[in-house]
Parts: structure tokens; sequence; C-alpha cells
């Protein structure tokens, strides 16, 4: 049997519990339910590494935790001694492209490393990459897949654009005799929430304010998000309503992109031969502990999130369960017959996981505090812990342990210490831990640091990101 191609698909910022195929009542992914519905595909959701893009797309690209690689936290970037996945896959003869709208996916990062075609794509490189075609289909599509007719940038989703470059990357590798591998990174629900008027409409019914309302005030509170964070997140039932509304929204968006891209697979002929993975890098707190966004803590909102399987044998039948990434990634290379020596994961198809696992550098915590500190310097964060985090996560029990503090959560509260009326269990995933982090932090160092030029620092500001 020829090998089968490889796409892997990251939307950025979308929740697990906020999809239909992890247990949301409002219909916001018919297409992962689809992707469930067949023969050779399977849906649910399974468990990140971290809370936001950079050390979760390293630790999807590597199949390593963050204790490991580092990067985003005390790395920059990516140590050149940990081996990508499109190294792996390249040594075994597949040709690899990469193509990301989010500058923590890019040759600044050393998440590129690996990847015969690589285009970190925003702003005006959008428009060029998609080509004179694609661009006149977004603006047919403005109001579909993007802000509509308004030139507040950060109004648009660059999303559009960007599935139109994937096809055409898919098309020019379609009919090639090398097997390829395409890794993609999409906007996808991140804030601001700001859905197109197409879809803006899809759960507002039962709002107080038109969904065009609804809206811009979303827009407003999530566009700065220190600022929201420092003064309560979401004060009122109005605000806390619209925002949820918008968000389903934006994850209707991008699932309705997804169809489109799968039936361009389907068109190409390539479907029944390749592999599809969607899932999402990470979610956001919607007012979970009066917090918002995805900075400081491991709570499910951020952890927790989609995941479909289209066309692989060996995760066809399985459970995700506690699920993550590392070991999605790591299944897939061992059906296609890849080397995946040094890779932290677990065969799915062999066994399942007991016990999830996540990490929250110190570095961001204490970036997010010190700025949130600079909208209130009386701002609370007594409940939330410093330094270098890490989270074990069971089916019914999240136990977190930082620097100089620890917690015991009875899912699904994250709110309520429960340690001093389970001991027995604290005691069990306290050790649990202790002997995962001994087995899974080998340092490794970067060799190079970040240099963001300033086009991509004024894009990571607009999306809420501190950089130095």
């Amino acid at each position: 049997m020829a090998a089968k191609n490889f796409i892997w698909l990251t939307f950025d910022s979308v929740r697990g519990d906020r999809t239909t195929v992890g247990g949301h009542d409002r219909d916001t992914t018919p297409t992962l339910e689809q992707i469930g519905s067949q023969p050779d595909g399977n849906a649910g959701t399974c468990f990140s590494h971290a809370i936001w893009s950079q050390p979760s797309v390293a630790s999807m690209m590597t199949g390593t935790p963050p204790s490991k690689h580092g990067s985003g936290s005390h790395n920059e970037t990516l140590p050149s001694t940990i081996p990508t996945v499109a190294e792996r896959l390249s040594d075994a003869g597949y040709s690899t492209v990469g193509v990301s709208s989010n500058p923590f996916f890019s040759e600044t990062t050393g998440t590129d490393r690996g990847f015969d075609q690589f285009d970190f794509v925003s702003g005006s490189a959008l428009a060029t990459e998609a080509g004179l075609s694609g661009v006149a289909a977004f603006v047919r599509n403005l109001r579909t897949y993007s802000g509509g007719f308004t030139l507040d940038k950060q109004k648009h989703s660059p999303d559009y654009l960007l599935n139109e470059i994937i096809k055409d990357r898919i098309e020019s590798h379609a009919e090639t005799e090398k097997p390829f591998f395409l890794a993609g990174h999409y906007y996808g629900a991140h804030h601001p929430y700001y859905p197109s008027p197409a879809f803006r409409d899809a759960f507002a019914s039962e709002l107080s304010v038109s969904a065009d309302r609804a809206a811009e005030l979303v827009f407003e509170k999530t566009t700065d998000v220190y600022s929201t964070l420092a003064n309560g997140s979401f004060e009122s039932e109005t605000i806390q309503e619209a925002v949820l509304a918008m968000y389903d929204a934006q994850v209707a968006q991008v699932d309705q992109l997804i169809g489109e891209l799968l039936r361009e697979i389907d068109q190409r002929g390539i479907g029944k031969e390749t592999i599809v993975v969607v899932t999402s890098d990470h979610g956001d707190l919607l007012g979970e502990l009066d917090l918002c966004s995805h900075k400081l803590v491991l709570h499910d909102a951020l952890l927790r999130v989609p995941i479909g399987v289209r066309g692989s044998e060996f995760l066809a039948d399985v459970d995700f369960g506690l699920a993550q990434h590392t070991d999605i990634m790591q299944t897939i290379l061992a059906e296609l017959g890849v080397d995946t020596t040094g890779m932290d994961g677990i065969r799915l198809d062999r066994t399942s996981r007991e016990t999830a696992y996540a990490q929250r550098g110190a570095e961001t915590y204490q970036k997010t505090i010190d700025e949130v500190e600079s909208y209130n310097p009386a701002f609370d964060h007594e409940q939330l812990f410093d330094g270098f985090v890490t989270a074990a996560r069971t089916d019914e029990w999240k136990y977190v342990s930082g620097e100089d503090a620890s917690a015991l959560y009875c899912l699904p509260d994250e709110a309520v210490d429960v340690t001093e009326s389970n001991p027995e269990v604290y005691a069990r995933l306290e050790q649990r831990l202790e002997e995962w982090v001994a087995a899974h932090s080998e340092l490794n160092e970067a060799d190079t640091n970040a240099e963001f030029d300033e086009d991509v620092q004024n894009h990571l500001a607009d999306l809420g990101y501190i950089v130095d």
C-alpha cells in the first residue's frame, strides 16, 4: 500500500466544550460531527499540553511536553536537539509543507524546521500568496468569512485567505509521486471575537440586544484582554451572554471552512489516501474564575480542545478520552511507519491514557500579571499559582502544583480546593505528577533567541501578546 498523505490543521483558541462533538448543545461544529460519523473517522475532544500557542504548537510538532522543549518558557525558540515531526517525515520520504498565520508557528520560533516549504503569511503576504483569484474570492466572501465591509483590520479574519493558500499547496502536491505532510495553523476563534455578519446571529436569538450590537460589545471587551482581566472580565449578564453567542458563532464559522477544505481534498481525489487531523492549540476562558483569554491558569476551558481525525486506521475506533496531542501525533506517525524514538506520547491503538499533563511557564504568568497590574495595581491573583506550574488531570480530579502552592479539584469544579477532604487522592496525584515531571524534564537549551520584526510585533500586539 502506498504511503498516506498527512494533513494536520490547527485552529487557534477553540474550546472543546463549545463544540458539538464536545457535548455543547449548540450546533457549532457539524463538520466535525460528520468527520466522526464516517467509517474512517473519529471526533471528540483531547487535551493540549499548554494554554497558549507557542508551547502548544511546539508540543504538537515535536511530540514532547513543554518541560522538555521549553519553547515559550525558558526557551524563546525550539531547541535544535529535539527532532521535529516534519524532520521525521522528511527522513521517511515525505514532502513537507507548512502554512501559518501565527508568528509562534514560524521560522522565528524554529517550528519551521524540517519543512521543505514553509510560508508564514500575515497582512499583505496573505493576499500575495493567495493570488488575485483568492483575493477576489475573499472580497466576495467578506460577509461570510470575515468582518464584513469595515476598515478595522482587527475585525477581519485571515482564515479564508489561508484556506485558499492551503488548497493551492494541496493541489500542487496531490498528483506527485511522493506522499506529503502539510501542517496549517489558522486564526480560528482567537480574540477579539468578531464573527462575520453571516454567522453573527446564529446563536443570538435569546440575547437582549441585536446580533450586530452584541458583536460590537464583545469586540470592545475582548480587544484589550489585559484591561478586561484587570477589571473583572465580563461584568454583566448581557455581556457574558453576548460573549458566549459571538464566540460560538466564530467556532461555527471556523467549522464551515474546515468543511470546504475537506471537500477540496476529496475533489482532488486524495481523500481515501490522506489522514486529516483537525484540532486546536488551546481554548479560551469565557468568564470562568472571572477570567478571560488564555494567559494564567491550567483550566479545562484552555486545555480541553476538539479533535477530528479522518483516514486513520489506528485512530478510527479509539476513545480519545484523556488523549493528548503528543499521543495523536505519535500514533499517526507509527501508522505511517515513521520512527518515533524520543517522542513522549503513547500509542492510542494499543493503550489509553489515564492522566493528562499540562504546563504553564513562569514567564507567561509574570508578563500577564505585570500588564494586568498596570491597569489595576490591586488585581487579586492570590488564587493563581506563581512560577512554572504543572497539572495532572484524571477523569475525576485535577491536581495543580506550582512553585509554592498546590491544589486538588474535583471536576468539573476548578474553583474550590478539596485537598483537606481528599488527602489520599491528593497524595496519589502528587506522587504521579512528581514521577511524570522527573521523567519528562530533560533540559534542552535553545540555540537562538526569537526576533520578531516590527510588522509581526504589531500583529502579536493585535492578538494580545506581549513581545519584549
